[in-house]
């Protein structure tokens, strides 16, 4: 009798102890971390986040190791887009551990803010000591022609093209003319491009949108209609094609390309059809 009594006390003792074993590892920061961290390989964002929050709740942050989950939480607001959350995680960890990866992150949730001046602080930190990068310099080269700073753009563009010639980054120095409203250098610049590389219809695309914004409509049809030779089914160029025509007042073959652009799923061509084309046959 004694002894199941005995034996029933230890029984249940064992199975308190293991519970709360088991409780205690849920709520390990260490077990929870893991767990997080398979989350976040699964792009789970969501769910690394609860995890991260916890982890950050609980920790009193007396090591600076302990600083290193607000990389990981910094991360996840990243992924879940939440820029500012991300922002403010990734600069208490940078305090503890200035590495570039961190910065890098930090680089990123500033072009999601659509902070220029800040991503230029670290993209020119990084270009420093790093000047031949091609990545970085294309990266520092869109966010200047961004941040309207054509002048600096061009000169981190004619870099890129010492270590990389070719077409689609002298078609770039045109359209930094183009931004800045110097129509006969933007020009001139897709010209060249369309000399030397006649297939690349997006250059067509700059010059005939840079002439339709100068109201310059024949100009336009001449680059447009020679992107058409080499794409014709170009649904942008026949949108173009249309304003342009509509433009001279040939509306019927103006429409014409407007409607066919339309069907093709480019909604701004509708806004032509209502204005100039609807009753107008």
């Amino acid at each position: 009798m004694n002894f199941r009594v005995y034996s029933s006390g230890l029984i249940a003792a064992l199975v308190m102890s293991s519970f709360f074993v088991a409780a205690q590892s849920k709520s390990d920061p260490a077990v929870l971390e893991a767990q997080a961290d398979t989350l976040m390989g699964k792009e789970d964002y969501a769910g690394a986040l609860a995890l991260y929050d916890k982890i950050v709740q609980a920790s009193k942050f007396k090591s600076p190791d302990d600083y290193k989950v607000y990389y990981k939480r910094a991360f996840s607001h990243y992924g879940l887009e939440h820029y500012a959350e991300a922002l403010k995680d990734v600069n208490q960890y940078l305090e503890k551990f200035p590495d570039d990866q961190a910065k890098l992150l930090r680089t990123y949730i500033n072009q999601g803010l659509g902070n220029t001046e800040a991503q230029l602080e670290d993209l020119n930190a990084f270009l420093a000591a790093n000047p031949a990068n091609t990545d970085l310099l294309r990266w520092r080269a869109s966010v200047l022609m961004e941040a309207e700073r054509y002048d600096d753009a061009r000169r981190d563009i004619r870099q890129l093209m010492a270590y990389q010639p070719g077409p689609e980054l002298k078609s770039y120095l045109g359209l930094c003319y183009f931004y800045e409203h110097n129509i006969d250098s933007a020009l001139a610049t897709f010209d060249e491009v369309i000399a030397s590389n006649p297939e690349i219809v997006q250059t067509y695309l700059y010059a005939g949108s840079l002439c339709l914004d100068e109201e310059q409509y024949d100009a336009a049809l001449f680059y447009i209609d020679k992107g058409l030779k080499q794409e014709p089914s170009n649904n942008t160029l026949l949108f173009y094609r249309g304003i342009a025509l509509v433009e001279k007042d040939n509306v019927k073959d103006g429409c014409r390309c407007l409607s066919k652009a339309f069907a093709a799923g480019l909604d701004d061509a509708g806004q032509y059809l209502k204005q100039y084309c609807y009753g107008s046959e």
